[in-house]
């Protein structure tokens, strides 16, 4: 990141953002990187030196709203995706860049999602690491549903920590655990599973100080990772980063997702690259068939990997090529 130039940008809704910058070379697009839930702008950065700048293509990679050392508000409405489109619109004029291919991983990928949504001029092209683009939909967030379709279709539940990081207590339960919470989210896939898809799996699990040293993945046993993640963690707390469940759990968007439905929005025109984490169980490579079975993604291209939720650490070279591919093949 550091061939990248750092810059702050105070919105019309008073919410500071810190982002990176590279201009593009040679009439190439610039990329805009979301990340999602607990990462910052770093979670890009193999992506950016090691494949996108070399290739001439410009970045602007913010940290998001209650992240590293963008701002961290109270008021849930400034974690509204709706919302954070309108910030990322803001920070696109500032930069005068009149369109952008959207990247999104993890709630970042529900982020670039509603950007073609509400932000369409702004985008000229989508992919999501990991997790599927997601239409807009007119319905309330109703986890019994959520949990019985899931259970019909995939044979388990993904969401059950929900209900921890949605709660009252939430932020300071993580707070209180973040060596746990680096155990269990950089283990794998299948540790993933055990415990964020089974009911009160994440409770047990950060209740158990012996989890605090339990092996992870290669990427995450450099001490340089673990140190940065954890310190960042300890020292910004959970409470924020929470706060986006708790705005997508509280529907104050769903008057802008049914307008994206009434404009046809929810149909995607542009390219879309999906790279599929085969081994991630929180976003089921599966759930691109939905939007593809309802004719929303005429122009999509699926890269299949096999790695876990964070796959630009399992697999950089796979993924940083896959990208590039895309980018060269429809730009």
């Amino acid at each position: 990141m550091e061939n990248l130039e750092q810059k702050q940008l105070e919105t019309s809704a008073n919410v500071t953002y810190i982002y990176h910058v590279s201009p593009a070379s040679n009439g190439k697009p610039t990329l805009l990187l979301l990340h999602g839930c607990p990462d910052t702008s770093l979670l890009w950065s193999d992506l950016i030196t090691s494949h996108l700048l070399p290739a001439g293509y410009g970045v602007l990679a913010p940290d998001l709203v209650g992240y590293g050392r963008s701002e961290k508000p109270a008021a849930l409405k400034h974690y509204v995706l709706t919302n954070i489109c309108g910030d990322l619109a803001a920070m696109l004029d500032h930069e005068s860049i009149k369109q952008v291919i959207v990247v999104g991983h993890d709630f970042g990928a529900a982020l670039a999602s509603r950007m073609c949504h509400v932000q369409p001029s702004y985008v000229a092209g989508l992919i999501t690491l990991g997790t599927a683009y997601i239409p807009p939909s007119p319905y309330p967030f109703n986890f019994e549903q959520i949990r019985a379709m899931q259970e019909q279709y995939l044979g388990y539940c993904s969401m059950w920590y929900f209900g921890l990081f949605t709660s009252e207590e939430g932020g300071k339960v993580l707070d209180a655990h973040v060596e746990q919470m680096f155990t269990a989210l950089h283990g794998g896939g299948q540790r993933m599973k055990e415990i964020l898809c089974v009911e009160g799996g994440i409770e047990k699990w950060l209740d158990d100080d012996a989890k605090k040293d339990i092996e992870v993945l290669p990427y995450a046993r450099e001490p340089a990772f673990r140190q940065e993640w954890v310190g960042r963690l300890k020292r910004d707390g959970f409470t924020a980063p929470l706060k986006w469940y708790k705005a997508i759990t509280s529907d104050m968007d769903l008057d802008a997702q049914k307008q994206a439905l009434e404009s046809g929005a929810g149909l995607l025109k542009m390219p879309y690259l999906f790279v599929a984490a085969l081994q991630d169980p929180l976003a089921p490579a599966a759930a691109v068939q939905g939007p593809i079975a309802q004719g929303l993604l005429p122009d999509v291209s699926i890269k299949k990997v096999e790695a876990g939720h964070w796959c630009m650490f399992e697999k950089p070279e796979e993924v940083g090529n896959a990208v590039v591919s895309f980018l060269s093949e429809k730009y």
